[in-house]
């Protein structure tokens, strides 16, 4: 009995002692590290922010650690996913995010998505990949930095509301803008020179149906006030 006992545990130790020289043996050390899903970021870049898992062991790598890391170092990524492939090879996912609106300060222009991060600072020169989407003025009093975010409803509301018009009534819009007063009144100016006062986004669809409704009636007007949809008021 003693001695199968014995034999039992010099097994046990055997096969701990082959774990722990297989563990750090090297075999598990990472030796590559997979980009995909990044088209503002180099490969490279993203793995220079990772140096510090080359040759690291694979047990030892942190999957949020690394994700929190790229997410705060990375502004166009929306989410990172960290994936270990054993051996010795990490994958990094990584979803961009999506730009939604161009915010207008002193004729220079920031590039924000959909949350309110300020992507990129485009200056007075509008690519052309971003030349359809949404413009706003009048939305900030100070510059922006890359990575900063617009926290104001109304702001990020206006993008909402313009993916909800049609494509007739798009067609017309210029720019959209936020009113200087209490409320931040989401506005839109059209091509012709005619102002459409939205309010902020509440009732958005019933508002665009009145909208709708004046412009295919032909309603003359300088100004289209729909923040009380139920009684919308038209001058000129």
């Amino acid at each position: 009995m003693a001695a199968r006992m014995l034999l039992i545990i010099g097994a046990f130790a055997a096969a701990l002692w082959g774990i722990n020289y297989f563990y750090n043996s090297g075999y598990f050390n990472i030796s590559e590290i997979h980009i995909e899903g990044s088209t503002h970021y180099g490969d490279e870049y993203i793995k220079e922010l990772l140096h510090d898992l080359n040759g690291k062991n694979i047990f030892e790598a942190d999957k949020k650690d690394t994700e929190d890391r790229l997410v705060q170092s990375l502004v166009w990524a929306h989410t990172v996913e960290f994936k270990k492939i054993f051996p010795d090879r990490i994958e990094i996912s990584i979803i961009e995010r999506k730009p939604s609106l161009l915010i207008d300060y002193r004729g220079g222009y920031f590039l924000i998505d959909e949350e309110g991060v300020v992507l990129e600072d485009l200056g007075r020169s509008i690519p052309d990949s971003y030349s359809s989407l949404l413009r706003i003025r009048d939305a900030i009093d100070h510059s922006l930095e890359t990575g900063d975010t617009v926290a104001k409803k109304n702001v990020l509301s206006c993008a909402d509301v313009y993916k909800g018009f049609d494509e007739d009534i798009r067609g017309i819009i210029k720019e959209a803008g936020i009113e200087h007063n209490i409320y931040g009144d989401i506005y839109f100016n059209t091509r012709d020179g005619m102002k459409i006062i939205f309010g902020d986004s509440s009732q958005v669809i019933k508002k665009i149906e009145v909208l709708k409704l004046l412009l295919k009636e032909g309603t003359v007007y300088n100004i289209i006030d729909l923040r009380s949809p139920d009684n919308p008021v038209v001058k000129y």
